[in-house]
């Protein structure tokens, strides 16, 4: 039986500091995606590239090169997927992530980003992270998404989100048309810090402007990117300039949650 069995989360990563982590397999859990498209094979962990430019502008998924590259997170992530799509109804759906949640954050609270691979496959799925968020009022979630079909589909049916969970549109997707009906800020990646001055945004290094920020940020291009690419050659540009990429230098993220 599905819920006989837990889905895996994680704890930090070189991003992400005192913040909790849940994923799923990148793209084939992804319908908004497109200018970021990517997939690692669920047996192998063969990189394929789907991206289509939005903007002239494509780059492969470093969510998924994880799972190219690590075979431990690429079956902790189908592992996850399987269960849920195991879980028929929104009911199952939310006493299995509900039962699955890190005991930490259901006893004291804290930050918790749903999917750093994949996103809300389907709108089923994406009510049962409302409800199961609705449930733990202590614990502040967040999301990026590409699915804002759902997103919008949802804020209309119910006319705003839990308190504690709080979206950021992610760009360059196939809903990107909907983004300014959710009133949801939204995030975009850049090649160049130069481009993100210019347009006088903040750039988000540590994923604070997407848990407690209100505005439209940047995200500087990172993972690995193909050989020859025009994202491999702003990689290499941003590195020069001292961009290095997600080390683990930063301080924990511990604002006040209320």
């Amino acid at each position: 039986m599905f819920h006989m069995q837990t889905l895996k989360f994680n704890y930090e990563n070189a991003k992400l500091k005192g913040i909790w982590h849940f994923s799923l397999p990148s793209g084939y859990t992804c319908p908004g995606a497109v200018n970021c498209k990517t997939f690692a094979d669920k047996m192998t962990g063969k990189i394929m590239d789907e991206q289509t430019p939005v903007d002239g502008q494509t780059f492969r998924c470093y969510a998924a090169m994880d799972e190219a590259r690590y075979p431990s997170v690429r079956k902790a992530r189908w592992h996850n997927f399987d269960l849920l799509k195991g879980a028929k109804s929104v009911a199952e759906k939310v006493k299995l992530i509900a039962d699955s949640l890190p005991q930490a954050l259901k006893r004291v609270g804290g930050i918790l980003r749903v999917h750093i691979g994949g996103d809300f496959f389907n709108y089923n799925y994406f009510r049962a992270w409302m409800k199961v968020a609705a449930m733990f009022p202590r614990v502040r979630f967040y999301a990026y998404t590409k699915s804002v079909k759902l997103l919008a589909q949802y804020l209309d049916e119910h006319k705003g989100l839990p308190s504690n969970f709080v979206f950021t549109c992610s760009r360059g997707g196939k809903y990107d048309n909907l983004i300014p009906s959710t009133n949801v800020k939204s995030a975009k990646v850049f090649f160049s810090q130069d481009e993100v001055d210019a347009l006088g945004l903040d750039t988000d290094h540590t994923d604070e402007l997407a848990i407690f920020g209100t505005d439209d940020f940047a995200l500087l291009i990172h993972g690995s990117q193909p050989s020859g690419s025009t994202a491999s050659k702003a990689l290499a540009a941003n590195k020069k300039k001292g961009f290095k990429g997600y080390a683990n230098t930063h301080a924990p993220i511990s604002k006040s949650l209320d």
